[in-house]
């Protein structure tokens, strides 16, 4: 398995695991029932500390995605199309912790939906 992460990046490194690694699932590279690398191996081909990829699949077993078996078998026990759902749960619950610290605050519908929608298009804009 070849995970890469961006040790330069705002976004904080056992996110950036968990994210490559709900990728594989959702691409099919990695399928229910497959083991994932112990958490030794896993920090030693990304680079990262052992607590991030721990981490990381603590993240990962709380969400339902993997269960982590003694002595340390991590075990992917949703397929490709769970885990999409997964996934849309977990950014639909962002999306809405997003609106509650706006509405404390006091940032109004309007403006947020313009933030929304400037964001939305410097994306999109840049991605094609």
């Amino acid at each position: 398995m070849n995970l890469k992460v961006n040790l330069t990046s705002k976004v904080p490194l056992y996110q950036q695991l968990n994210e490559r690694l709900l990728l594989a699932i959702i691409t099919g590279n990695l399928k229910k029932g497959d083991h994932l690398p112990s958490i030794r191996n896993l920090a030693s081909q990304t680079n990262l500390n052992l607590h991030t990829v721990h981490k990381s699949y603590k993240e990962l077993q709380k969400s339902g995605i993997i269960t982590i078996k003694p002595p340390s078998k991590a075990i992917v026990i949703v397929d490709s199309g769970e885990a999409i759902s997964i996934s849309l749960q977990q950014i639909s619950i962002r999306i809405e912790h997003i609106i509650i610290e706006s509405s404390i605050l006091g940032i109004n519908e309007i403006y947020l939906r313009q933030m929304f929608e400037g964001v939305l298009q410097k994306y999109y804009n840049s991605v094609k």
